[in-house]
């Protein structure tokens, strides 16, 4: 029952939150655009966010914002500085560089569908890095690049003994909220992953559900 009510309590506080310092951020953009006319001017949206505390408190909520902050930019009536920040989020709580990767997205619209196009590649992505012929610092560096949405799928090879991918983990879930994952203190990394892996169904649902 407890742990109902604190998923009920966080469906409401997370888009509480993120709505506040989204709106603070778009307030001292207003603000820049009076002291500071050269960055009011700027086109690069990282501007806006450099040293932004308020920016911090939305990356700070972790995966579980993830599917908010996505809502958010798909229901938005607007496509502008606004979600654009949202989905530099998502990136940044994500790990993943979408248009590093190629995906090829120059608004907040366009981000959402190249995240969609993302979270439906993860598990074959997964399933077909280790089942390459790479060499394991490849494959770890493979994983890695699809960001912390493949960590559940990860989890599920090394639990079934494929223990040379446990460093991707260490990348994946540096800075993580729910867990403090040091390799070198993990003694048995199939065990780790077995009694860890409930606490990553959130990202296997963000992923599952655009797979479905």
């Amino acid at each position: 029952m407890l742990s109902l009510l604190v998923l009920i309590n966080n469906a409401f506080a997370i888009p509480g939150q993120i709505n506040r310092n989204i709106n603070a951020i778009m307030h001292d953009v207003d603000r820049m655009a009076t002291e500071d006319p050269s960055k009011a001017m700027s086109s690069n949206p990282y501007t806006y966010i450099e040293g932004n505390a308020n920016y911090r408190n939305i990356v700070n909520l972790g995966s579980s914002a993830l599917p908010v902050l996505v809502d958010m930019i798909k229901n938005s009536k607007e496509n502008g500085l606004r979600e654009y920040i949202l989905a530099i989020a998502v990136e940044e709580i994500a790990k993943v560089d979408l248009k590093g990767d190629n995906f090829g997205w120059s608004n907040a619209k366009e981000f959402v569908r190249a995240w969609n196009k993302h979270l439906k590649s993860v598990p074959d992505s997964v399933n077909n890095i280790t089942s390459s012929e790479q060499s394991n610092e490849a494959k770890v560096e493979a994983l890695v690049k699809l960001g912390t949405p493949a960590i559940p799928f990860i989890l599920d090879r090394i639990e079934q003994g494929r223990i040379e991918l446990a460093p991707a983990l260490g990348t994946l879930l540096k800075g993580n909220n729910k867990v403090d994952f040091n390799a070198d203190l993990v003694e048995n990394y199939t065990e780790w992953a077995r009694m860890n892996r409930t606490k990553f169904d959130d990202l296997r649902n963000i992923v599952m559900t655009v797979n479905n």
